[in-house]
Parts: structure tokens; C-alpha cells; sequence
């Protein structure tokens, strides 16, 4: 009975088999997915048994692909065994994109950010996941109440379709007000002053800004840490949006904890340098509130001290010991470690300036112990040739304990080529061609050529400057230029000549100081002078006839005879080649930390021109020129600026031996001094003049004109502008990077005027001032070029009050 049994199980489970064995396969439903490719993913075949497995298996494959909506595995009995069925329902493959509605985001940005590429398969998922992306951006901008609706429109077949996503922004959430709870000693108003997310003044938004919205918690706890509750943390937060209103409101749950103070400093273990001058470099006292900030600033000083004398590998352990419950004693615990030696110095990056015009800026040397300040001077001297957009030092660890540094370059592109015309006042139209090489062939050499041409200025000059010569700190450079100008409708000038320089870097009594010394010799010439300018520049005489039985009003002008020039007048010189012989000596400090756009440091400069005397020459005057500039970070990247230029020109042979062209024409952007608001060069002091008209009178109606003698004078006076002897400029300025290197934005207050005699000089009343903004472009191949719109708060004869525009190439403190 037991043999029978199991002989009928066999048979039973055999015919079983048989029943279940898949004898075909068709696949139906798909469009796009081949018959092989849905076979190839399935987990069933002809001549396998069909199993609950093997069919979830195949489902979770097939749907595992991405390309189909629905999946089902049907199966029928045949003679021979089953035919199953994989029937499918394809995806819709995306055919377009569409954003409608939107406005506050644009449509490229919300394209590159779903990342959808048409022809890609589209799921229900991810439409929904890409509208929660839509949402998610709206929120960071403040439109919470932003509503998104996709819409899907297929093909005929339902094989594409094109998916719109409907946009209603609604407006942006206004944040009413922010709750803390949990503050006892600090008030909340403190803590939310320091929160960008607050109810604002009229003036500044109080639109919610996502972005902004950890900054502002983590802004609370260091507000609390500042103040020495240093155990305070932010437990929770939360917001709550009154959607009929579109008002936000944010709760903040602290925990503030006791207020800390500070006790007594000690130190151990430091043995290169004294206790005495460590706690000179602690930021608070004893007493003082347990300031997080002044604590943290502490360690790094004391860093920097010991890098300062190469001790790289420092390490400062502060224990804190907390008494009487609030006050907290702190411990430095320092690991001096070995002096570190630089080894290597090496340059990366720089592909057009050559490595010895870097390293020759360098202060750090192979060899030489390490030093944190000679590294900060080597960037800043680096990057005062004005040649790379970044010098960043990186100090690369050693074995041993020593460091190689490594200067990373980023050079910028300084050629300078410009071609255009311009138009003003004085020039009228004039077209310009220029070239400059600040970095001639990756030597630190500076060419440079510039050609004017126009119906009243014309001018070439050219020049070259050696900075390094013979591989030695000392400059070598010389200029040539030829300028014919016409000074409005008065006269012509002519100016020819050519200069050679010498300079020389300082090591006393710093190493910032450098001295120039220059001889130019150049021959100038007046001409072409208008017939009304002469006249209002000349001695005049008239003569009349006299009639002795008439009255002298009767009497009949015969002539007007012209004489001789006012004196110091350049009519005396017309046509009459001058020449100046000129010796100038410069001497510079210059500490700024950039060569533009300075946010520290300073700059001085003292020139003295001379002429005449041993040089020889027709001028005959010595010119002295200081100019003094300071620069001081505000916050953020701000930086303000100020600058006060004197000058004073004399001569002991009279105004008429002073060059005209050497005299201060301040106003709007003109070289001698920036007041913009004015007409460039408006700037000039009033001189009277007094002209007279003798008369002469015939008693003789016979007799020969210039027989008779003068009975009458008359003198008449007027007010004419000359160009000053003295001058003085005084420049505010706050810079503002809009974009780092880039753009910058300007606001400003410039003062200053010139005068004839020292006497007249009033630092304060006596300056024209204006106030204004403006911007600043750097431009590739152009240089820096600037926009400044200015107002004058002074009026001037001759010139509208109002905004003015001005337009200059470089920047205000050149």
C-alpha cells in the first residue's frame, strides 16, 4: 500500500508539471518597447514552469524600466501547457514643456532646473516630484501661496504629450512678526533686530527670504553668545502662514542659560614667547561679558604670533574653569612645536608673465624661517603689479615639519586697446586710437602709444618704462609726444618734446617708499589767436577830432589803435617757439593692499618741478604738488576712501615765466584735480583787468595826429578767468563691489578750487562742493572705465546747477 501511494504522487506531480509548463509568449500593449526587450527583462520563458514568483518578478522588472504605466501578466490553458500574456500600457514620451504664468522666475531657470529633456518618458511620479521642485523654488523666494497644476495633452496615439505646468505666484509672504520664547534676560526686540526675516521699516521689505532663514537662527544664538550666554541654543522653530492675509509669523523656542564673564588668562607652556606679550594680544579684560566672538579672535591671535615667527605647527588647548558660578578662568595650554624653514618657492599659473617678474616681488625666500607677514606682503606686492586677478599663497606641509609655499596666479588679461571718438565742450569731436602694455613680453615692461585727432586737438605720444633694470630695483623710462590744441576759439597750442625717468625702491625708511627723478625738455608755442581775444587782452587807444566851438561829446573818433599785451599775457609770445627745461623729483609711499579698488592702506606723493635757472629755457618756475590718500574698510567688502591734493606754482620772474599749461585748472574729471558736478577745468580763479582808453583830442584841425597830447583817460575794468597758481582738492569716496573685480558701485563728496595768490585761500568756504554716485567697469583689453553723475552744491558763474555726467577712464584715486 505504502510503494502504491508514493508511485501515485509521481505520477500526479509530473501531470501537474505539465499542466503549468509555459508553451508560449506573446507581449501586447507596446508601442515604443520592442517584443525582445520586454522578453530579455522578464523572469519568464518558454519551457519554465509559470510560478507566482517568476510572474511578481516580471512585474516588478518590466516596471522597473521606467517606460510603462501598467504591467499585467495573463496566461490561458492549451493542450500542450499555457500561453501567458505580458500586456503593457507605455509611458507618453515627453514631446514639450511649457511654464505659463510665471513671472517671478523665469522660464530658462525653471528649465534648468527640473532637468526634463524632451523625448524622456513622463510618470505621474515624476510630474509630481517636478511641480513639488516648482513649489520648492517659489518658497525660497517667498511666494508660499504659489499654486502649480500640470496639465498633460497627448497625441493621438498617446505615445507623446506635452506637459504644461500652470503657474499662479500669487504674492510674496510678509513676514508680520517673530515670537521667542524662553528669553528671560536678553529682549526679544535684540534678537530679532539681528534677523534678516522681520518686520521692517517703510523703506526695506519685510518679504520672507528663504535663503536667508538659517542664517537668521544661527544669528540669534551668536547675538546670545556675544552677550555670554554662551549654553544657549535654539531648542525648536516653527512658521505659521495666514493664508487670507499672506502674513507669516515665526515662533523661536531658546534656551538662554546663565550669563558668563571673564576671569583670569594664564598660560603654559610657551616658551619663544613671553607671557607679557601674549596677554597683550587677549581681546577683553577681566570682568568683561564672556564674549564668544572676542574669545574665538583670541585663539587666532595667538596663532598668527607664533606663525609670525614660523611656529606653523602650533597647537593651543584652552581649558575653562568655571567659579562662583558665572565667572570663567581660561587656560591656554601651548604646543610650540619646531620653527618650520620655507624649502621650496614655487609659481603656478602664470602663462604670460614671466616667473622671475613674480618671484622679484616675493618676500619669502628658501631658507629662510617661515614668516606670516612676509607672506601677506609678498601677495599684496604681487598683486600691485596689476597684472593677475588672484595671487593665492599655499603653504604645502613637509615631512620634516618645513613647508613648501606654492603662489597659485590667475593672471588677468592687461593689453589695452582702444579706438572711438568722443565729443566735449572743449575738443568738440575728436577720434582716439591707443595701445598699452602693461606687461610687455612677460617682463614687467610697460608700452604704450596713444594718437588723438579732431578739428581742435591732435596729439601723439608714446612712451616705455624698464621697471627692473639690469635685474636691479631701479626704473628706467622715457616718453615723446607732439600736441596741438585749439583753447576754445582764443589760440592755438603747440607743445613737442620728450622726458627720461629714473626711479629707485627704498629700503629706509620703510620698504614701500620710491624715489623718481625725471629731466624733459619740450618747446611750445602760441598762435593763431582770434582778433576778439587780442582785443580783450590788449592796451587800446582812440582818437578824436575836437572841435574847440563844439562839445566834446561832438567831437568825431578818427581811430583805434591796438598796443601792447596785458602783462603776462600769452599773446606777447605769439608765434614765438618757447622752451621748458624741466627737472622734476618725486618721492611715493604706497601701502595700499590692491593697486585699484584699495580697501586699506595708504598712499603719498610729493613732486617738485623746476625750470629755468642752470636748466636754461625760456620758463622760468618751480612747481610743488602732495597728494595723500587713506583707505579703511567699512564692513562687509565696503571700503571708504579719502584724498587732499595741494599744489602751488611761483616763479621769481614773474607770472608771464609760468608755462600756462603747468598752472591748476581743477573741476569735473580733469587731471590736475577730480570735483566733479563742474565743468572739467572750470575751476579758476576771477582776475581783474583793468584796460584803458586815452583819448586824444586836435586843437589844430591841421596839426599831425600824435602831435597833440592827451587831455582825458578813461578805465574801464573786467572780470576775466585765468588759470590758478594755487589749488586744493579734497575727495570722499565709498566703494561698494557689486561684483568682486568687476563692478563696482560709487558714492562720493568732492570739494576744492584754485586761486591766484596764497592769501585768497580759504580751506573751507572757499571750495566748490558737490556730492553724487557713479560706478566703475573693468573691462578686458580696456581697462577700467567710469560713469559718475555729480551735483554741485555751489554755484558757478556760466554753468546750470543741476546733474552733470562725467565719463573717465581708471579710477578716482589714480
Amino acid at each position: 500500500m505504502l510503494a502504491c501511494t508514493v508511485l501515485f504522487a509521481v505520477v500526479q506531480s509530473v501531470q501537474s508539471q505539465e499542466n503549468y509548463r509555459i508553451t508560449e509568449i506573446e507581449v501586447e500593449g507596446n508601442h515604443v518597447a520592442t517584443r525582445s526587450l520586454i522578453l530579455g527583462v522578464a523572469s519568464i520563458h518558454v519551457g519554465d514552469n509559470l510560478t507566482p514568483t517568476a510572474v511578481s518578478e516580471t512585474i516588478r522588472r518590466l516596471y522597473g524600466l521606467g517606460i510603462f504605466s501598467d504591467v499585467r501578466i495573463d496566461a490561458e490553458q492549451t493542450a500542450s501547457g499555457l500561453k501567458v500574456y505580458i500586456v503593457v500600457k507605455e509611458l507618453p514620451k515627453l514631446a514639450g514643456l511649457e511654464f505659463r504664468g510665471n513671472k517671478k522666475i523665469k522660464t530658462r531657470d525653471l528649465r534648468e532646473k527640473l532637468g526634463l529633456g524632451v523625448g524622456g518618458y513622463i510618470s505621474p511620479y515624476l510630474i509630481e516630484q517636478k511641480k513639488n521642485e516648482i513649489h520648492k523654488l517659489y518658497a525660497e523666494k517667498g511666494y508660499f501661496q504659489a499654486t502649480i497644476t500640470p496639465v498633460l495633452t497627448y497625441n493621438t496615439d498617446s505615445t507623446e504629450a506635452v506637459l504644461v505646468f500652470n503657474i499662479d505666484e500669487h504674492s510674496k509672504v510678509k513676514v508680520e512678526k517673530v515670537i521667542i520664547n524662553g528669553n528671560k534676560k536678553v529682549k526679544a526686540s535684540k534678537l530679532v533686530g539681528k534677523m534678516r526675516n522681520r518686520k521692517r521699516g517703510f523703506l526695506k521689505s519685510s518679504d520672507f527670504a528663504q535663503d536667508k532663514y538659517e542664517e537668521d537662527l544661527t544669528k540669534v544664538i551668536d547675538e546670545y553668545h556675544k552677550l555670554g550666554y554662551i549654553d544657549a541654543y535654539l531648542i525648536s522653530d516653527s512658521i505659521s502662514i495666514d493664508s487670507t492675509r499672506n502674513r507669516m509669523t515665526i515662533y523661536l523656542n531658546v534656551y538662554e542659560g546663565p550669563r558668563y564673564y571673564f576671569g583670569t588668562a594664564s598660560f603654559k607652556g610657551n616658551e619663544e614667547l613671553p607671557t607679557s606679550f601674549l596677554k597683550k594680544l587677549l581681546k577683553y579684560k577681566p570682568g568683561d561679558v564672556f564674549d564668544l566672538d572676542k574669545y574665538d579672535e583670541t585663539i587666532s591671535e595667538l596663532a598668527s604670533a607664533y606663525y609670525e615667527i614660523g611656529h606653523l605647527h602650533i597647537r593651543i588647548l584652552d581649558e575653562r574653569t568655571t567659579r562662583a558660578d558665572s565667572i570663567i578662568d581660561v587656560t591656554y595650554d601651548i604646543t610650540e612645536g619646531l620653527p618650520s624653514y620655507i624649502h621650496l618657492v614655487n609659481i603656478v599659473g602664470n602663462r604670460k608673465t614671466k616667473e622671475k617678474v613674480i618671484r622679484r616681488e616675493l618676500k619669502v625666500l628658501p631658507g629662510e624661517k617661515f614668516s606670516r607677514t612676509l607672506l601677506i606682503r609678498s601677495v599684496r606686492d604681487a598683486m600691485a603689479l596689476n597684472y593677475f586677478e588672484m595671487v593665492d599663497p599655499v603653504p604645502i606641509n613637509l615631512p620634516n615639519g618645513d613647508v613648501d609655499i606654492e603662489f597659485q596666479i590667475k593672471e588677468k588679461q592687461t593689453g589695452q586697446i582702444s579706438a572711438g571718438a568722443g565729443y566735449n565742450s572743449q575738443d568738440k569731436l575728436v577720434g582716439t586710437f591707443g595701445m598699452g602694455i602693461p606687461n610687455f613680453r612677460g617682463e614687467g615692461q610697460n608700452l604704450s602709444f596713444n594718437l588723438d585727432y579732431g578739428s581742435r586737438r591732435n596729439s601723439f605720444s608714446i612712451s616705455f618704462t624698464e621697471p627692473w633694470l639690469f635685474g636691479r630695483p631701479t626704473l628706467l623710462g622715457f616718453n615723446a609726444f607732439a600736441l596741438n590744441r585749439r583753447w576754445f576759439n582764443d589760440y592755438t597750442e603747440g607743445r613737442t618734446g620728450g622726458s627720461i625717468r629714473v626711479g629707485r625702491r627704498l629700503r629706509w625708511p620703510d620698504n614701500y617708499f620710491r624715489v623718481y627723478g625725471s629731466y624733459s625738455l619740450e618747446r611750445n608755442k602760441f598762435f593763431d589767436f582770434d582778433d576778439a581775444y587780442i582785443a580783450q587782452n590788449s592796451y587800446k587807444s582812440q582818437y578824436y577830432y575836437n572841435d574847440p566851438g563844439t562839445a566834446a561829446a561832438n567831437d568825431v573818433l578818427l581811430g583805434q589803435i591796438t598796443h601792447e599785451p596785458y602783462p603776462g599775457s600769452i599773446i606777447s609770445y605769439n608765434e614765438e617757439p618757447l622752451t621748458a627745461s624741466r627737472l622734476s623729483f618725486t618721492i611715493t609711499r604706497d601701502s595700499r593692499n590692491l593697486p585699484e579698488f584699495a580697501t586699506k592702506g595708504s598712499r603719498f606723493s610729493y613732486t617738485l618741478q623746476t625750470t629755468g635757472g642752470l636748466l636754461g629755457g625760456f620758463w622760468k618756475y618751480q612747481k610743488h604738488e602732495i597728494s595723500l590718500a587713506k583707505f579703511f574698510p567699512l564692513f562687509w567688502k565696503m571700503a571708504i576712501a579719502f584724498r587732499v591734493q595741494y599744489g602751488v606754482v611761483t616763479s621769481p620772474a614773474g607770472d608771464d615765466r609760468i608755462l600756462i599749461t603747468d598752472r591748476f585748472t581743477p573741476g569735473g574729471v580733469a587731471f590736475d584735480g577730480i570735483v566733479r558736478g563742474y565743468d572739467d577745468g572750470s575751476l579758476t580763479p576771477d582776475s581783474m583787468v583793468t584796460q584803458s582808453d586815452t583819448s586824444f583830442f586836435y586843437n589844430d584841425p591841421n596839426a599831425i595826429i600824435g602831435v597833440d597830447q592827451p587831455s582825458d583817460t578813461t578805465f574801464n575794468n573786467f572780470r576775466t578767468r585765468v588759470r590758478g597758481k594755487y589749488m586744493l582738492i579734497s575727495n570722499v569716496e565709498i566703494q561698494i563691489p557689486i561684483s568682486e573685480r568687476q563692478l563696482y558701485g560709487l558714492l562720493f563728496f568732492d570739494a576744492g578750487n584754485s586761486w591766484l595768490n596764497r592769501r585768497d585761500i580759504k580751506p573751507f568756504s572757499g571750495l566748490y562742493k558737490s556730492v553724487g554716485f557713479g560706478f566703475r567697469i573693468v573691462v578686458p583689453a580696456i581697462g577700467t572705465i567710469g560713469f559718475d553723475f555729480g551735483y554741485a552744491l555751489d554755484d558757478i558763474e556760466g554753468q546750470a546747477k543741476g546733474w552733470k555726467p562725467h565719463f573717465q577712464i581708471g579710477t578716482t584715486f589714480r
